[in-house]
């Protein structure tokens, strides 16, 4: 049947296809008219929130938080690594030690604790270096015992001594018939001495190994 034409009002007549064509093109053209007043006003609103905002404002930490802003922390070459299990360490020096400072596990001390007319187990005679590192060694296996310097003639009064002589002030033992009376425990007591040094000599390559036979008791006044 051939398509019968539509009249309008004003007398124009358009087929049904070049109505449905017109409708359309008037659709789109909404579209497109709407997306460029969107696009438009997104812009203008994104400049003025712009104009709001500084520039030079700094981004802050939640509150509660440690952490700072543009801080550095300064590093340190103490005690970020602990020190190796065989180093050699010195008890801490005080100031201005005086050359007859007797070494300690915890320092150098001015007064000897030993007791007058006693005798105590003297171990060797070794340099500074090793005399700490014995001492450090003994104290951590609950076996005290202090280095007393060696005094040099030859050396200018105030110089710290290079020499030091070990003694066990673990035992204390009086003299006299006490000192006979004390026999197990002077003889437990030096084997004792003896393993601890050997295990020393050995780990820590120490300058001696504290033997029986190089160990003897002096009376100390």
């Amino acid at each position: 049947m051939p398509e019968e034409p539509v009249q309008t009002e004003g007398g124009i007549h358009l087929s049904m296809p070049r109505l449905y064509l017109s409708i359309a093109l008037i659709a789109i053209a909404l579209v497109l008219v709407w997306a460029a007043a969107f696009k438009a006003g997104v812009a203008d609103g994104k400049s003025q929130m712009e104009s709001f905002i500084d520039n030079n404002a700094q981004i802050l930490p939640p509150l509660g938080s440690n952490t700072q802003p543009n801080q550095t922390t300064p590093t340190s070459n103490s005690s970020t690594n602990p020190p190796p299990s065989n180093a050699v360490t010195e008890p801490p020096s005080s100031p201005a030690r005086a050359a007859q400072a007797v070494m300690t596990a915890q320092g150098y001390s001015q007064s000897d604790p030993r007791l007058s007319g006693h005798n105590y187990l003297q171990l060797a005679t070794l340099p500074t270096e090793q005399a700490a590192d014995a001492i450090l060694f003994m104290n951590d296996h609950d076996m005290p015992i202090i280095g007393v310097p060696v005094v040099d003639s030859s050396v200018r009064a105030g110089n710290n001594p290079s020499r030091y002589t070990l003694y066990s002030v673990g035992l204390a033992v009086p003299g006299g018939s006490q000192f006979r009376a004390m026999e197990s425990q002077r003889t437990q007591h030096v084997r004792a001495i003896a393993q601890l040094g050997n295990q020393w000599q050995r780990e820590r390559r120490g300058g001696s190994d504290f033997a029986e036979s190089k160990t003897q008791w002096v009376k100390y006044d």
